[in-house]
């Protein structure tokens, strides 16, 4: 590491050139400016240096896709302008660097730089920030007002003559015809690379040479020396004489296209400040940092041997802390579990002593509950014995209720069997009455048709003659035949009235006086059978007479 620190001091460190080497340089560097002569090799040209920014940069960049590659010796130059409050803790090498933030650090570094160096250099350039006086202190830019926080930087910058402003320019135009036109410094916008390098030479040196833009392309060799600031030029060349160890060849490497309006990052903005007068500087702090770091390296190695001795004693406190501990708690376990089966013993003895309680409380409650069941079985036993009377007594109302039951059954079974009876009579009355009207309707048919055929032949007195006499055998043969079928009825009737007697003889009174109005009406029936028989014979005796 303190090798390295020392690389980083021999790269960023810059020899002190009076204003005869620089010529030298420039001419030793095969830089033949044919318009330089030994009469007026030093001028103001150059100083102060421009401060206008172009078209693209007041544009500001939103994005950067691609960042910017942060060298190690710019990163170093950075962590040490920090170490020296110059620039602000947060600030990151690989951002882009404005115009408010190089103008600051640029005062402050002149500053800074310029205290440290007081005891050793005669040279030192120091810028003080600029007062505002009401009526008298002019602006020297129409967009840094006294409510920028950086007005008194950039004010002061511009008063000192190092970079271009109104002021400057009353001092170039002639008094009689002032230039009234507004001047901006854009604050805001990205430092460009012609900006970050003119106006460190302004601050650094008094005088610059005059240098044409041939002489410049001679001894840069870039190819686009045409978009370059012809102020800018002088500040260019002074730089490029100091070789490796110049702004150009630390921030931007070896390039044949200077590119004078690229931004540059914050890290290249450092190695700018950090070039020149304050090279010592800067490598006193980086040699004070690197101190720092060895010593912060060896507390860390005394604290990390401390830290290991601590641990191997607190391991083994811990192992004896632990192993009392582990014993500390097996005695409270013991100690619990003793706890815990005593707590065991006494809730068994109280449960146990519950449920004597409950099963004391229990026996009292059923000798209660059978001393009241008692009193009510005695009680019952009272009932039944009443209700054992009362259901004898029901009892022997049964029976006679069954006896009468049953002597009811049999009355029924015996009124059945009588209408039983009765409906027999009265079917066969029904059968005997329909066969007997069937015989009266076919009697009666024939009797009409027989006097029909005699009214037909005109007999009004029959005459019995031989002739006839077989036909007077055929009617008195029906005749004879129709008497006996009157007979036939008469004895069926007899017959019926027979059974009927019978089974009336069978039956009571209701049934018995049924078969008997049933016996009354065969018998009219007989009555009135008779007649017609009666009627029948004496037709057919006055027939044969």
């Amino acid at each position: 590491m303190h090798q390295e620190c020392l690389e980083i001091t021999n790269s960023i460190s810059v020899k002190n050139v009076d204003h005869g080497d620089i010529s030298e340089d420039i001419n030793g560097r095969g830089s033949s400016v044919n318009s330089i002569d030994s009469g007026d090799v030093f001028t103001f040209v150059g100083i102060p240096a421009p401060s206008t920014t172009s078209a693209v940069l007041q544009a500001l960049p939103r994005k950067v896709p691609v960042p910017a590659a942060v060298d190690q010796v710019q990163g170093q130059a950075l962590a040490a302008l920090q170490v020296l409050k110059v620039i602000e803790a947060d600030v990151q090498p690989g951002d882009l660097c404005t115009r408010r933030e190089y103008a600051r650090w640029l005062v402050s570094a002149s500053s800074v730089l310029s205290r440290c160096l007081l005891f050793c250099r005669t040279n030192a350039s120091k810028v003080y920030p600029a007062m505002y006086i009401e009526n008298v202190t002019e602006l020297a830019f129409d967009d840094i007002t006294l409510d920028d926080p950086d007005f008194p930087s950039i004010q002061g910058l511009a008063e000192a003559g190092l970079i271009s402003s109104k002021l400057s320019r009353h001092d170039k135009k002639s008094c009689s015809y002032p230039d009234q036109s507004p001047f901006f410094f854009t604050p805001e916008s990205p430092l460009s690379r012609q900006d970050l390098v003119s106006w460190k030479m302004a601050l650094e040196k008094r005088q610059l040479p005059v240098v044409d833009q041939k002489s410049l392309q001679k001894v840069s060799g870039w190819i686009d020396t045409d978009k370059i600031h012809p102020d800018a030029w002088p500040a260019l060349v002074a730089d490029l004489s100091s070789g490796e160890w110049g702004i150009m060849a630390l921030a931007f490497g070896y390039t044949r296209l200077f590119q004078p309006y690229k931004p540059v990052t914050k890290g290249q903005a450092a190695i700018a400040l950090a070039t020149g007068e304050a090279s010592d500087t800067i490598v006193e702090e980086l040699s004070h940092i690197e101190a720092e770091s060895i010593a912060e390296k060896a507390v860390a190695s005394y604290n990390s041997l401390a830290a290991q001795v601590e641990k191997d004693v607190n391991a083994s406190f811990e192992k004896e802390l632990i192993l009392e501990k582990k014993r500390v708690d097996t005695m409270k376990k013991l100690a619990e579990e003793a706890r815990q089966e005593l707590e065991s013993l006494r809730a068994e003895r109280k449960a146990e002593h519950l449920v004597v309680m409950k099963e004391r409380a229990a026996v009292d409650s059923e000798l209660e509950v059978l001393s009241r069941f008692r009193h009510e079985v005695e009680e019952q036993l009272q009932s039944l014995k009443s209700d054992k009377i009362d259901i004898s007594y029901e009892k022997e109302r049964l029976g006679k209720f069954h006896r009468d039951a049953e002597i009811e059954n049999q009355e029924i079974a015996r009124l059945q069997y009588e209408l039983e009876v009765e409906r027999k009579a009265l079917s066969m009355a029904r059968a005997w009455a329909e066969g007997e009207a069937k015989r009266a309707r076919e009697r009666a048919k024939t009797l009409e048709a027989a006097r029909h055929r005699w009214q037909r032949q005109g007999i009004n007195k029959v005459v019995v003659d031989n002739d006839i006499l077989e036909d007077l055998n055929i009617d008195v043969t029906w005749l004879s035949a129709g008497n006996q079928s009157v007979e036939d009825s008469l004895n069926r009737t007899e017959s019926l009235m027979d059974k009927l007697k019978e089974m009336a003889d069978t039956v009571r009174a209701k049934s018995k006086e049924t078969i008997h109005k049933i016996m009354e009406k065969i018998l009219f029936v007989i009555s009135v059978l008779k007649e017609w028989a009666q009627k029948s014979k004496h037709t057919n005796g006055r027939a044969k007479g």
